[in-house]
């Protein structure tokens, strides 16, 4: 065991921290069709929808993070992990895949009736399990390739020094400067691929949690990263948008600087906050949320789509209080049903 692995993975923050993101998940879904088909930069419901989404877009990086702090140090063999792990994942995934398939299904026989719906299904369930059946789904793909990978690493972040996590972490934003600005030419010679993608939030995620004291000058610096990576994601998809004459989301990607700043800074101002804290403390919230957290997830997205069709959605009331209202009454929504689901008989294997 290395010297700095530590016995208790799991504090208050964590979990806090987890609710956070998960409203903020679920905002961002609201806020969307705003975004989206509201796409002039004079409308109002735009700005709106744009600055909720904006503020909230840290949601997905902190995930992650939070995965590398509790997963990361943790030494378990590959069958162990890899057991857990996917038993946790992927039998709810399979479940809700099952789930937004019949709800999409339904809502093509309403559309085309059902003869024209039912022709060629094979090829039409291909594609819905290929390509996810629910938009949000996508980030579950994901985690499973990121699970994949933690064993391969694990041992060695856990064991490198400080300065060798953060010369991978360095390179790593290197891939995202390039990325996002285009500073390497597309046919360069220069290979940083083995650097890239999702895999750096989670060990940027340890290292934050595990080997980062943020002091009062650190919590200052994480103040300014956040509201820097917010409003740079405001007016830098303000910008673009208006240049492209629709909707660009090229600032709503999670791998750029923006939305890395803002979810770095949260995730640090996170820690700062509750740093003294243990898991004795009592909040309902969050440990409701830890527990069932990944089915609020997965099932969020149907409950938004269901409400939309009962006009509770980001114009309810006005989009100022309808984004956040709607969002409550999603996250209600959600956690009701799959804790209703957690009490059936073999329930907890598939709500998430």
């Amino acid at each position: 065991m290395s010297k700095f692995a530590i016995g208790k993975t799991r504090t208050v923050w964590m979990d806090n921290l987890r609710v956070v993101a998960t409203i903020a998940v679920i905002i961002i879904h609201v806020a969307t069709p705003a975004v989206f088909t509201q796409f002039n930069v004079n409308n109002n419901h735009w700005w709106i929808g744009n600055i909720y989404a904006s503020i909230c877009r840290f949601c997905v990086p902190v995930f992650l993070m939070l995965t590398g702090a509790l997963l990361l140090p943790q030494q378990q063999n590959l069958s162990t992990f890899l057991n857990k792990r996917f038993k946790r994942v992927l039998l709810p995934f399979i479940f809700w895949c099952f789930v937004y398939i019949a709800f999409n299904l339904a809502l093509k026989v309403r559309d085309v009736g059902t003869g024209a719906a039912l022709s060629n299904l094979p090829v039409w369930l291909y594609a819905q399990f290929t390509l996810g059946p629910a938009p949000h789904l996508w980030y579950i793909y994901m985690l499973i390739g990121i699970y994949l990978f933690i064993p391969v690493i694990q041992r060695w972040v856990v064991e490198a020094s400080n300065k060798g996590i953060l010369l991978f972490l360095s390179i790593w934003l290197l891939t995202i400067l390039v990325g996002q600005f285009g500073l390497v030419p597309a046919n360069s010679p220069l290979d940083l691929r083995y650097f890239s993608g999702y895999i750096g939030y989670v060990i940027s995620g340890y290292f934050i949690a595990h080997r980062l004291s943020v002091t009062v000058n650190l919590k200052l610096v994480a103040v300014f990263l956040f509201i820097a990576g917010v409003v740079s994601t405001v007016f830098g998809t303000y910008k673009s948008t208006q240049q492209a004459g629709a909707f660009s989301h090229v600032y709503y990607e999670y791998l750029t600087m923006n939305v890395l700043c803002a979810a770095v800074g949260i995730f640090m101002l996170f820690k700062s906050f509750t740093a003294s804290e243990t898991e004795s403390t009592p909040n309902l919230l969050s440990k409701f949320v830890a527990r069932y957290g990944y089915g609020i997830y997965l099932a969020h997205l149907l409950i938004i789509s269901i409400l939309s069709h009962l006009n509770i959605d980001y114009k309810l009331v006005t989009p100022v209080l309808g984004i956040p209202l709607s969002a409550v009454i999603c996250m209600g929504i959600s956690s009701g049903l799959v804790y209703i689901i957690h009490k059936l008989p073999y329930g907890k294997y598939f709500a998430g």
